[in-house]
């Protein structure tokens, strides 16, 4: 019995020093996206929910957005997070670990970002439109609502607008950030700061940037995502009624409405993207260290 019992643990000790090396083999910087993700789209909801909106509203401020936000309550400022975050493990694998094999491959980050940012929007979009119409419809009365986008329809009105977008969006920490970073090095408070700090202080300012060039076409993808007419139009039809919308609205009412657009953009997309670099950074250090 004594034996029988010696071999079972002998067994059980090996089946766990497999395990572990089965673990230790596994790349865990392969899931660099499917961990931080996730966790910054949720996270960032309530921004995203203002975004959304902002194409939709001109009369409300900057903070009037996030009024509207949370104006059911705190919680209902992150409705509609679960799909988007469902859809951030493979968005931010593309923009990840997808990126850097492309990286890899053409020793282009111009064309890996082109190719990441349109697979990303492959898997993205409709999970992205289904949330911009959740949160359209919250602040509109019945008659008004619209119908919502099929999850299972990769394309539709706004996906030119949305790759055109990721690549500005994603060039932050994968092209400026390489390109500049050591520039901002010099700026005040910068030497005060920890490594950690001083990355994350590098990527959130240069994705700012990136942010900023991506806004128009942001959004265009928000406003086409909550006008359903376009999905009737040729794709000239829909280029032309998203130009008209973009110079009519900004003709209308003027840089200050510009201006609330571009922060509310800003704000979102360079804590998105220089949180992800942060995780993903933390991700590879302890694969490093394995």
């Amino acid at each position: 019995m004594a034996s029988i019992q010696l071999n079972a643990g002998a067994e059980q000790v090996d089946t766990v020093a497999e395990v572990s090396r089965l673990l230790k083999s596994v790349p865990i910087e392969a899931f660099s996206g499917a961990i931080g993700g996730p966790t910054v789209v949720g996270v960032l909801t309530p921004l995203r929910n203002a975004s959304t909106l902002a194409a939709k509203n001109v009369e409300a401020s900057y903070a009037g957005l996030y009024r509207k936000v949370f104006e059911q309550g705190l919680v209902k400022g992150w409705r509609g997070c679960g799909k988007p975050m469902i859809a951030g493990v493979p968005q931010f694998t593309a923009c990840g670990p997808v990126y850097h094999l492309c990286n890899q491959a053409t020793s282009s980050s111009t064309a890996s970002v082109v190719a990441a940012a349109t697979i990303e929007s492959l898997f993205t979009f409709g999970s992205h439109r289904r949330n911009a119409q959740i949160q359209f419809n919250a602040t509109r009365p019945e008659l008004e609502r619209i119908q919502y986008h099929p999850l299972q329809q990769l394309t539709g009105a706004g996906f030119v607008a949305h790759v055109t977008r990721n690549i500005f969006a994603m060039s932050g920490i994968r092209v400026l950030s390489p390109l500049f970073g050591h520039r901002l090095e010099c700026l005040p408070g910068m030497s005060q700061l920890s490594d950690r700090g001083r990355l994350f202080t590098i990527d959130l300012v240069l994705s700012g940037l990136a942010a900023s060039m991506s806004m128009p076409f942001n959004h265009i993808f928000s406003w086409s995502s909550c006008t359903p007419e376009l999905d009737k139009l040729s794709y000239r039809e829909r280029f032309n009624a998203s130009i008209e919308f973009m110079l009519t609205t900004y003709k209308t009412q003027g840089l200050k409405l510009f201006a609330r657009d571009l922060a509310v953009r800003v704000t979102y997309a360079s804590l998105l993207f220089s949180g992800y670099n942060a995780i993903e950074r933390e991700v590879y250090a302890i694969s490093r260290q394995r």
